[in-house]
């Protein structure tokens, strides 16, 4: 989910919480005991005045009629019957003041009311505090959900915040590579082009055609890295139309081998196991992803490198597999590894001297997605990594097409 998504619910559980703890308080605040008491003596009050209009009303009905109205359902009363002529009896007239109301909700009982010339009747109160205690706890938890989810939201926004933060740092050192990096073969592109320029080398055939392989080698890294880069831009934004077919696994694993055999320093063996001889996909494209995963595989491995690649069925997937006995990844490395602008650790970069972007394996990442499969690792800190490209077969209408 987005920033703007968790912004606006933290916008709306803010609200709700400042509502609820806002009713929460008033109702804590207004429902005291006095109030109380006042409520339940206007509904004796009133009970009373409309048993003297009909008698035939039976008068605790009437009296929880008017407690309903105050919102008082759950109170709980009995009514008694008491002399008239003991001293205790106070009846309505004798009610002058607000303390009397309070005085007598402390006796749990209201005021007496007349029946005939020698007993009145009057309400025994239960459980006077039972009114309002459940409207509180329904806004109590209803905060405790709003607090949730407001905490939630804040957390939310701070990981998204920091992550954003990782990001911005993260692209930040990619820049600072980036300038570093394309710096050396534009130097070395100007010095070679300025060298042959002089004409000191007009007289050397076999140095200027040197200096005109390493000029045109240095162009060819140039426009790899900004081709590579473009092509990661259009695979995340839907962009890039694949070109699928059949092709042949074996001439592109073995055109691979041949040339990372003749441009690399390390001593490599490659080992194929080629079981599926055939994978529905783009051939540009496929080829330059597991061409990241080679190079990966000699840059994070020891002067003797041992590949192993391999084409399988597994499920309704075409595998390739490319196996090396490397340094290997940490757990938590993993994690990131397929991520734009991550090398793994900088532990290993630091081991092997390795350079670069970090764009391999999100590259390999965006084109295994863009045909429909997946790519996975496996790996174990100073003894293997091997990465998994699992390609669907075709559809239906893919074929026909």
């Amino acid at each position: 989910m987005t920033k703007s998504f968790y912004i606006i619910l933290t916008a709306v559980a803010a609200t709700a919480v400042s509502f609820l703890i806002g009713q929460w308080a008033g109702r804590s605040l207004a429902l005291t005991k006095g109030l109380l008491a006042r409520q339940i003596h206007e509904s004796f009050c009133h009970a009373t005045e409309q048993y003297d209009t009909n008698k035939t009303n039976l008068f605790p009905a009437l009296f929880r009629e008017e407690l309903n109205k105050q919102e008082l359902h759950k109170l709980m009363f009995r009514i008694d019957t008491v002399s008239l002529n003991d001293p205790k009896t106070v009846l309505r007239n004798d009610i002058r003041y607000f303390a009397d109301y309070e005085r007598l909700f402390n006796e749990r009982h209201t005021f007496v009311y007349p029946i005939n010339d020698t007993q009145g009747i009057y309400a025994y109160i239960i459980n006077p505090r039972a009114g309002y205690i459940g409207r509180l706890l329904y806004y109590f938890f209803g905060t405790v959900i709003a607090l949730i989810i407001l905490a939630i939201c804040i957390r939310k926004q701070i990981n998204i915040i920091k992550r954003q933060d990782e990001i911005a740092r993260i692209r930040e050192d990619f820049s600072y590579a980036m300038i570093h990096d394309m710096k050396t073969p534009l130097s070395s592109i100007l010095m070679g082009a300025r060298i042959l320029r002089s004409g000191k080398l007009d007289k050397m055939p076999e140095k200027k055609e040197k200096f005109f392989d390493i000029l045109e080698e240095e162009a060819e890294h140039l426009m790899a890295l900004t081709n590579k880069i473009l092509t990661i831009s259009k695979l995340e934004h839907g962009q890039l139309l694949l070109e699928k077919n059949w092709i042949p696994v074996r001439p592109m694993i073995e055109e691979l081998t041949q040339m990372f055999t003749a441009k690399t320093d390390k001593r490599v063996t490659f080992e194929l196991n080629i079981e599926k001889e055939n994978i529905f996909a783009d051939e540009e494209y496929l080829k330059e992803a597991v061409s990241n995963l080679i190079d990966n595989a000699i840059k994070y491995s020891k002067e003797t490198v041992d590949i192993q690649i391999t084409s399988c069925m597994y499920n309704k997937f075409i595998q390739i597999k490319v196996k090396d006995n490397g340094i290997g990844i940490s757990l938590s490395a993993q994690n990131h590894i397929f991520d734009k602008f991550e090398r793994a650790s900088a532990s290993r970069n630091a081991v092997n001297g390795v350079t670069g972007f970090g764009l391999g394996l999100n590259y390999v990442m965006n084109v295994t997605r863009s045909h429909g499969g997946y790519v996975s690792v496996e790996s174990q800190e100073g003894k293997y990594s091997e990465f998994t490209i699992s390609l669907p077969l075709p559809t239906e209408y893919e074929i026909t097409v």
